[in-house]
């Protein structure tokens, strides 16, 4: 890493740090609020700003690093997109928009990316398969943006969890971005890094806590799929590119396999996958008896060792072996959770029960 590299998070960070008190106090102005009630911890109303400052920071920081010959130009069309959700999320947090509508608005914005030529284009060997239409490359790649998008949205549902997750993903995508010469990208990354830092001291207060929310979820969600999706196209004429996929895939599959996880659940017990429980990782873990951060603390060293697992997995073996080990290490982690889970249920049945 460089000096800019530290710069980019040092400045986002300072950025956030300041601006946050700022923020937060217009939000409880205009009611960007998230409300204390049955299904929540927190007893005070709490500011829904995380994603709007970790925007703004990551914003003046590159503006600030352009000066040093950054070429973000080159970037602006997907800024713009990314900005687009944001600003979707924001009204959401404030106005509960359906989730049809919002679904339509990612479908509209994944396409869009495609339009700027960045797409899945080929699955590299993963379970024998190279080459893909041009047909399944389109909708493949709404497929896994929109997924992943709402994938990782589900994962806010913890002090600390979405920004963990995304703060490990970033420091992997730097390094990525590094290796692939991607120094403008890798300066973008770095900028988020720093801003999350400052979010999650701020998340983990509890004088001046504030709350991400669906902006800064969705929109940083998008960033981590899309910018994997590009830096993956970057490499697929280099020695790099299985290194860079499973790496893009250890970083995303956890909140994907969750969601599907828990859809699959939902269906099987005739629900509507979309209708709000407790059966996320997240959920589980807290049944644990661990606190909020602990627990986000555990599901991210869950994914850094996914990650150890994946590139192990590959270096001895191959790509696919290592989305397979992948999968089966947290189906086995599931598995263990929702064991103690069940455990948990009878205990608190059997006791509801003695005369």
């Amino acid at each position: 890493m460089s000096l800019l590299h530290f710069i980019s998070i040092i400045s986002a960070f300072l950025m956030a740090f300041i601006l946050t008190p700022v923020v937060s106090l217009i939000a409880k102005k205009i009611n960007l609020i998230d409300q204390p009630n049955y299904r929540k911890i927190h007893a005070k109303p709490v500011p829904l700003v995380g994603g709007i400052i970790i925007f703004i920071s990551t914003t003046i920081t590159m503006g600030l690093l352009i000066q040093f010959d950054v070429n973000l130009f080159s970037y602006l069309n997907v800024y713009f997109i990314l900005f687009t959700l944001l600003i979707m999320g924001v009204i959401d947090d404030r106005f509960d928009l359906k989730a049809s509508l919002k679904l339509l608005v990612q479908i509209l914005l994944s396409h869009l990316i495609i339009m700027q030529g960045i797409k899945i284009e080929s699955l590299h060997g993963l379970f024998g398969i190279y080459r893909i239409s041009f047909e399944f490359q389109y909708v493949l790649t709404l497929i896994v943006i929109t997924g992943v998008v709402n994938a990782f949205n589900l994962m806010d549902g913890i002090d600390g969890l979405a920004a963990g997750i995304a703060l490990l993903g970033f420091i992997v995508f730097t390094f990525i971005a590094i290796l692939t010469k991607q120094q403008t990208l890798s300066l973008i990354f770095c900028a988020y890094i720093g801003g999350l830092l400052a979010f999650l001291k701020y998340n983990f207060s509890k004088k001046n806590k504030i709350f991400m929310g669906d902006a800064g979820s969705l929109s940083i969600g998008f960033l981590l799929v899309v910018s994997g999706i590009y830096m993956i196209q970057n490499s697929q004429s280099t020695s790099n590119i299985s290194f860079v996929a499973v790496g893009v895939i250890s970083v995303l599959i956890l909140p994907v396999f969750d969601a599907l996880r828990v859809f699959r659940k939902r269906i099987k017990s005739s629900k509507s996958p979309f209708k709000a429980d407790k059966t996320h990782l997240h959920h589980l873990v807290l049944e644990t008896g661990l606190k909020h951060k602990a627990s986000a603390l555990g599901i991210v060293s869950i994914m850094f060792f996914l990650i150890i697992i994946g590139y192990i997995s590959f270096k001895f073996i191959n790509f696919s072996s290592a989305v397979v080990l992948m999968l089966l290490f947290l189906y086995v982690i599931s598995m263990i959770f929702q064991f103690n889970n069940k455990i948990n249920y009878w205990k608190k049945y059997i006791k509801s029960n003695e005369i």
